[in-house]
């Protein structure tokens, strides 16, 4: 990737901000950081400001709501009905489901991103809510009980804040695999934490730069899925490949050769092999 002026800003902004503690991030920031990678010169205020004005409106609206039932009802009708979001099926790979500026604009968007607007509503307004990085299909969870999830209620955001079953769970798990899967609680409702959050909404716009050919803005996103979650490994051989593409070989080794080295022998050893003894015999490295 030939950085510009404006590439070094937002890769710099986005340094800076997780820079920070955790627990000072802001996950609205964040999904605007991102947003910025399609949008340099996106007006952040604005949107943070618009964001702020939604949550004390929510607010007064879950005021009057007394238990967990009434309140994501509340949330759900504020959120759905009067805000107008919704889950945008029919274009659900363009990008711009996944940059809140537009999300913002348009009311529509992916479950991940639709979820992140609405945590946060939910957040202000006191309510118990988690992102759950459910295979497949990102869901929010309102959490009584950290070890009892029989407590606890799942929520499809992007399905109009339906309220999700055991039975429902697994049947999406199923789907989502492709083939039918032992649900384990344990395993496939692991919470979400901004840092989560923001790694997973990145590996999305990765796949859609990727599909589309966008072979530096998919490298753009690995490398801050990178900074992210640094024992990320998928991410690291996504890099080498990324790399290897654009023709940066020195990089691309060096991510392929670590890939290898931290993973051991995975699935994908000949076919990573390969791209790296293309590489080797490109420079007449010898073998032995």
């Amino acid at each position: 990737m030939t950085p510009s002026s404006s590439y070094d800003q937002v890769h710099q902004d986005f340094k800076n901000f997780i820079g920070k503690l955790d627990m000072n991030w802001d996950m609205v920031e964040g999904a605007l950081l991102i947003a910025r990678q399609q949008y340099p010169d996106l007006d952040e205020v604005k949107y943070k400001d618009l964001v702020e004005v939604m949550a004390r409106r929510a607010v007064e609206k879950l005021s009057k709501a007394s238990t967990k039932l009434q309140k994501i009802s509340a949330l759900n009708s504020f959120f759905f009905d009067e805000l107008g979001f919704h889950g945008n099926a029919d274009e659900y790979y363009d990008p711009r489901n996944s940059y809140l500026s537009d999300v913002l604009e348009r009311k529509e968007g992916i479950p991940i991103t639709l979820s992140m607007i609405y945590l946060v509503l939910g957040w202000k307004a006191g309510l118990p809510l988690h992102g759950i990085n459910f295979p497949g299909h990102f869901l929010v969870e309102w959490r009584e009980s950290p070890a009892d999830m029989t407590q606890n209620v799942f929520i499809d955001v992007f399905g109009g804040g339906k309220i999700l079953s055991v039975e429902d769970l697994q049947e999406r798990l199923n789907k989502n695999m492709g083939s039918p899967q032992k649900f384990e609680p344990v395993f496939h409702l692991q919470s979400a934490g901004i840092r989560g959050i923001l790694h997973r909404a990145l590996g999305n716009l990765k796949a859609i730069h990727a599909s589309q050919g966008q072979v530096e803005r998919a490298l753009w996103a690995t490398e801050w899925m990178l900074m992210l979650k640094s024992n990320d490994w998928n991410s690291l051989r996504d890099k080498g490949l990324f790399s290897y593409s654009l023709g940066n070989y020195e990089q691309a080794e060096e991510c392929l050769e670590t890939y290898l080295e931290k993973t051991g022998k995975p699935v994908d050893y000949a076919q990573v092999w390969q791209v790296l003894y293309a590489m080797k015999s490109r420079n007449n490295i010898n073998l032995n």
